[in-house]
């Protein structure tokens, strides 16, 4: 078992924050990552075309390495909606074939399969959450 973890966070001793669904806290260590990135961004002049790539090759790298996979098999999108959407694009959902979804979802995962398989001929199932 993990144990805590407070110290990694600027939550005060007298607050218990339990609404990470809505928004979770940064870690310190990711506030401290976007000041460096807000001050790299400050002096644009001293970028260079490697900038833009190193960061996120190294980002790919470790979240590959959590998950048993190569770098090259992770993408890096600016928003979940956005990656749901892309790969909606790329999936096809032809007729007799049916995309899955979970019940509950977030409406963009929703929405993308949806327009995608009517665009198709194919059909949405969601799959209800067992009570267990």
């Amino acid at each position: 078992m993990i144990g805590n973890q407070r110290h990694l966070f600027e939550i005060p001793d007298d607050v218990a924050y339990f609404n990470c669904a809505y928004m979770g806290p940064l870690p310190k260590a990711s506030r401290e990552a976007g000041e460096r990135g807000t001050a790299v961004k400050a002096q644009p002049w001293l970028l260079t075309p490697n900038d833009f790539f190193t960061d996120g090759e190294t980002a790919r790298g470790l979240f590959a390495g959590l998950i048993g996979a190569r770098g090259e098999d992770i993408a890096i999108v600016p928003a979940a909606s956005y990656g749901i959407a892309v790969a909606a694009a790329n999936i096809p959902v032809p007729k007799g074939k049916r995309a899955l979804i979970l019940a509950d979802q977030f409406p963009s995962n929703v929405y993308a399969w949806r327009e995608r398989a009517a665009e198709d001929g194919g059909e949405v199932v969601t799959v209800a959450r067992p009570a267990d």
